[in-house]
């Protein structure tokens, strides 16, 4: 998620997005596909309240955060007659749009060589690398 188009997203919708990503995964090895094929899973809105500890409304806003991003589509799949209750949504989940830049940006913090303490010199200079390295990240991530 170090792309530009997913600097705008909140922490919380990023985090969600992992969260839903490895659903994903599960739903893969379970082999949860629709009728067009497509894998989907189920991750219910009181799900994520729970993870979270949230309102409902924060959940909802997360998830309108990921559409607007193209990241997620959600499937109503409403009231089945046969259980005589309304049906979880299926979730879709798209891979992230990578492009060779923000790989290039993201792997420049892990361009420079380690150095151990005595190579580098004292405690204060390894504080100082830190504070470096850090400042990159935040400048190329």
């Amino acid at each position: 998620m170090y792309g530009e188009q997913y600097k705008h997203l909140s922490s919380d919708a990023k985090l969600a997005y992992i969260v839903l990503k490895d659903r994903l995964e599960y739903s893969l090895r379970n082999h949860w596909v629709d009728e067009k094929d497509h894998v989907y899973f189920i991750f219910t809105n009181q799900e994520l309240i729970n993870l979270f500890n949230c309102s409902e409304h924060k959940v909802i806003k997360i998830k309108v955060e990921l559409k607007s991003a193209s990241l997620l589509l959600q499937k109503q799949m409403g009231f089945n007659p046969k259980t005589k209750k309304n049906e979880p949504n299926h979730l879709y989940l798209s891979k992230l749009d990578v492009k060779a830049t923000d790989v290039y940006l993201r792997c420049k913090c892990w361009q420079k060589k380690p150095e151990t303490l005595a190579t580098s010199g004292t405690a204060k200079n390894a504080v100082n690398l830190y504070k470096d390295y850090k400042r990159l990240c935040v400048q190329y991530c």
